[in-house]
Formats: structure tokens, C-alpha cells, sequence
């Protein structure tokens, strides 16, 4: 807090400007001093260690990225051996759900036929035993037509239960295929983890990586932020806010950011701090500059602040 109020007074220095002393000339054109900060500056982390080794020239060159383009690369070779050996495992077990299928059909159709075949004995017996009451064929023949009926139902059930067999084992097919896949799934992500891409288009802060440096996990890349988004900070004092109805400043009033060349950037004030300075009862404020001119502004870049009288 010291620290910015010291640049907030050098900053009025600077510029030659004074500070209102009570909030009734607010509703007045002001000046005030500030410096540009970015509103979202994105840390870079390196998600896995290992050494670099590859690079992107044009971020290096430019001090800028777009969104998704390679800032840097691992080495990856292991991974990518991972990646297709987990690959072909996949393939291993897509052939073998292939294989648990067709042994279903096979089994399905067995089922079927013993069926119809169990059908037929059953007719035969049926048959057999009407002759048998009529007496035309003897016991013997019945005993044999019978035990046909037997091993008949036998076959049924022997057919059912490998039709219940081929059904768990191509559940089991199913289920190794899954693990294979998500294993998949894994192995790409940690091959991922050995790039980092820009996660939106920007300019890159403390970007110095070199070929052949090893780096640890959680270790800083750079940091990115949003040209257009660009913010000045600033105090002001409670009186100033406190009036309303005479011109307080609030959130949303209007304010002319003024360079030293004479440029000037619209813009407004976007957040008060809820929290005053015990001793000089400054309380810091953020003004949001418009996208069209917040690129031109350089970080930390000392700036004049124009209050505009509020519209009424």
C-alpha cells in the first residue's frame, strides 16, 4: 500500500497535478496520476519435467503468442512410445470384443439348433410312445427314443450355459477395452502435459527459455496477458467518493487517460477498494482503458487521469 501510494505521489509530481480537498470539486474536470497495469495476467507453468527441446522462434522474437501456439516442447519421445503401445494394445482388445461377438453368434446359433433338434426328438418320442400303448413297438424301442429326449434337453442346457459363457467373456472383452482406452486417454495427456501452448492471444512477460535447459514440473514458462486489456491504478481520497450527488467519483464515472506525449485513452472507473488508508485516507481505484487504445499503453507506464463532470 505504501509502495503505490509512493509511485501515486510521484506520478502527481510528474505530471504537475494536485489532488481536490474536498469532494465538492469533484464534479469539476480533475487531474490525477496513475500507472498501467495488465487486468489479467495468466502465469505459464510447465506441467511435467524434462529438458527442452523445442522452442518458438517467433514467440522468442516477437514477445507475443496466439492462442494455441507452441511456446515450448519436452522432450517427448518416451511418451510418444507410451502413446502408441497403449494404442496397440487397443487395437489388441478391439480384436478381441470382435472375436467375443462372433463366439456369441456362435453360441446363439447352437442354441438354436439344439432346440430344434430337441423339438424333433421330442415329436419322435411322442410318436414312439403311441405306438408303444398300441402295442406295435416293444419297451426297448421306447427306452432308446427316450434317452434320445434326455440327451436332447442335456444338449439344451450345455448350449445355454456357453451362450451365458461367451456373453460374460465379451463383457469382460468390453470392460479390458475401457481400461485400454482410458489408458490411451492418459497416455496422451501426459504427452500434452510436455507442451506448453499460449491459452489465448497475447504478449508474454519473462519468456526466456533456451534448447537443452531441464526444468521442473510447476516451474514458471512466462506470463501472458491480454493487449486490450488494460487497466490504470490510482487513489483517491474518501471525501472524494463519499458525495454523490455533488460529483463523487463512483463506478462507471468517465475519465480522459493521458499520456506524456499528449495521447490521450478513454476509459472508467471499474472497481473501488473497500478499504481506506489508516494515515492519508487514500483509497486505490482501477479505471478499465477501452480496447482501441489500451494496446498503445505500456506496462507500468506513468499516466495523468482527466475526471469528466458527470452528465446530469
Amino acid at each position: 500500500m505504501k509502495k503505490l501510494m509512493y509511485v501515486f505521489k510521484l506520478g502527481l509530481f510528474i505530471f504537475g497535478m494536485t489532488i481536490p480537498a474536498t469532494a465538492q470539486n469533484v464534479s469539476q474536470t480533475e487531474d490525477l496520476a496513475g500507472s498501467v497495469v495488465a487486468n489479467n495476467k495468466t502465469r505459464l507453468s510447465y506441467e511435467a519435467r524434462g529438458c527442452i527441446t523445442g522452442l518458438s522462434k517467433i514467440a522468442l522474437k516477437t514477445g507475443t503468442a496466439t492462442a494455441g501456439q507452441m511456446l515450448v516442447e519436452l522432450d517427448n519421445r518416451a511418451a510418444k512410445l507410451a502413446v502408441r503401445t497403449a494404442q496397440a494394445r487397443v487395437n489388441d482388445l478391439e480384436d478381441a470384443l470382435s472375436e467375443a461377438d462372433f463366439a456369441i453368434a456362435v453360441a446363439q446359433s447352437n442354441v438354436t439348433r439344439v432346440n430344434e433338434e430337441q423339438n424333433f426328438v421330442k415329436k419322435e418320442f411322442e410318436r414312439t410312445r403311441v405306438l408303444f400303448k398300441r402295442g406295435l413297438v416293444n419297451e426297448t424301442a421306447l427306452e432308446v427314443v427316450e434317452r434320445s429326449k434326455l440327451n436332447a434337453t442335456f444338449a439344451v442346457e450345455r448350449s445355454e450355459e456357453e451362450l451365458t459363457r461367451t456373453v460374460s467373456a465379451r463383457l469382460r472383452a468390453k470392460t479390458a477395452l475401457e481400461i485400454g482406452e482410458l489408458d490411451v486417454q492418459g497416455r496422451e495427456l501426459e504427452l500434452e502435459s510436455l507442451t506448453v501452448n499460449s491459452p489465448f492471444d497475447g504478449v508474454l512477460l519473462n519468456f526466456e527459455p533456451k534448447i537443452g535447459d531441464c526444468v521442473s514440473a510447476g516451474a514458471l514458462v512466462a506470463q501472458i496477458y491480454a493487449p486490450t486489456e488494460k487497466n490504470v491504478e490510482t487513489f483517491l481520497f474518501v471525501n472524494q467518493l463519499f458525495d454523490t450527488v455533488e460529483g463523487g467519483v463512483t463506478v462507471g464515472t468517465k475519465v480522459n487517460v493521458k499520456r506524456v506525449n499528449g495521447e490521450t485513452c478513454p476509459g472508467i472507473f471499474s472497481l473501488i477498494s473497500t478499504e481506506a488508508d489508516l494515515e492519508s485516507q487514500l483509497v486505490k481505484t482501477t479505471i478499465e482503458l477501452a480496447a482501441s487504445c489500451a494496446p498503445k499503453m505500456f506496462l507500468n507506464e506513468f499516466v495523468g487521469i482527466e475526471i469528466l463532470p458527470i452528465d446530469r
